[in-house]
């Protein structure tokens, strides 16, 4: 587990995704490719998949991005993809977006401002996109927060209307 409490993963060359502390419990020899967490593992599962059946020409796991030299700034994505016309997309998974992501997310789109990032979330079995996810959340947030507020003002009527009733002795 690290900080956010995502499982690590490895993901062999045929996709088969195993879970690190499993792997280490049972002093396996499983050798592939290890992410930080079990999303990652799954979209690397599907990235496998889409090239595969030719959806996509390549990609390449971990790639490093030299932000800042002095002091020296990384960024290291999840993957870079690179489409059958030859364009390239970073994509990063993420379950929790921190404040850091956020300053290293605005100093990659400053130096490398052609290259499109997909920041993804897994939500009900889907990577969706992150900017879709949080529309969504505050559409059922205020969803929500309208049915409360209609709630409470059907139970004012109903107080107030109780409360002339026994003023009347009904």
């Amino acid at each position: 587990m690290n900080k956010y409490n995502a499982t690590k993963v490895i993901v062999t060359e045929d996709g088969t995704l195993f879970s690190e502390w499993i792997v280490k419990k049972h002093d396996l020899d499983i050798t592939g490719i290890r992410f930080d967490s079990v999303a990652e593992g799954e979209y690397y599962q599907e990235l496998l998949q889409r090239k595969k059946y030719g959806e996509i020409k390549d990609f390449e796991c971990h790639p490093k991005f030299i932000l800042q030299e002095k002091p020296k700034i990384t960024y290291i994505a999840d993957f870079i993809v690179t489409e059958l016309d030859g364009s390239q997309r970073v994509v990063d998974i993420k379950g929790v977006e921190t404040s850091t992501f956020r300053v290293k997310l605005k100093l990659f789109q400053a130096k490398y401002p052609t290259l499109p990032i997909d920041i993804l979330i897994k939500k009900r079995g889907e990577f969706i996109p992150l900017a879709q996810y949080k529309k969504e959340k505050s559409a059922r947030k205020r969803a929500v927060n309208k049915l409360r507020k209609r709630a409470d003002e059907g139970r004012k009527q109903n107080d107030n209307h109780a409360y002339c009733n026994q003023k009347r002795g009904r």
